[in-house]
């Protein structure tokens, strides 16, 4: 099965004036088409961390970062932003919606600036919305959305541009069980469809026995 994700012996230093802060150590894993796979720990135990620098969104200290089989080492910000665009979806606890627009809007927007005309990038976001039981939420703005509704746009949003990969921070951290368990079969649904890896961090015991592995993470380090 192709690897999508491949992080070799990451570390992660940050430095202050009081001294350096060790946030991850020697991490290494795989990350194969189509699974899904959760990241679980403590807070603070660095799981934020790991996504974005799994995400080209921050910088390692020392290691190696392959997507697709291609290394990540030592590219340009212009490089790392085209691979995000075409190759790697987020999703966030506190979802990032664009306030000011609606539903539609905020899944069509990213599409534009992936280079899709606006036509296809309707169609995508109104197909992508209607399955996920928005059909008549299109056009209501964040505000008007309630927290299962507006992770479900975060999750049309990720899947717009049909990334190999998808990195979610606590993506039920701010549901409730319900919907907790139907953004879980959403992300499953999604799995089945378009053959798109997940990483999840979460600390969510509800769903760490749905996932087919599991990393845990303490103090910076792999278990």
């Amino acid at each position: 099965m192709q690897t999508i994700l491949e992080l070799k012996n990451i570390n992660k230093v940050f430095k202050q004036p009081g001294g350096s802060i060790v946030a991850l150590k020697r991490i290494s894993f795989k990350i194969k088409k189509g699974q899904c796979v959760g990241l679980i720990g403590p807070s603070g135990s660095g799981k934020s961390t790991l996504l974005h620098i799994a995400g080209l969104l921050d910088k390692e200290t020392s290691g190696e970062i392959y997507i697709n089989n291609n290394s990540c080492h030592n590219l340009s910000e212009e490089k790392k932003n085209i691979i995000r665009k075409k190759h790697i979806g987020f999703v966030y606890q506190n979802f990032y919606l664009l306030n000011d627009f609606s539903a539609i809007e905020n899944v069509i927007i990213p599409q534009i600036l992936n280079g899709e005309k606006f036509s296809k990038a309707e169609i995508v976001a109104k197909n992508l919305l209607s399955n996920f039981g928005l059909s008549k939420r299109l056009y209501n703005k964040p505000k008007e959305l309630s927290g299962g509704e507006k992770q479900r746009v975060a999750l049309s949003r990720a899947i717009a541009n049909k990334p190999d990969i998808i990195l979610a921070d606590e993506p039920t951290g701010n549901l409730d069980k319900k919907n907790t368990l139907s953004i879980f079969e959403i992300i499953r649904e999604l799995i089945t469809e378009y053959k798109i890896s997940f990483v999840i961090a979460t600390h969510n015991l509800i769903i760490t026995k749905k996932f087919d592995k599991v990393f845990k993470l303490s103090d910076g380090t792999l278990l």
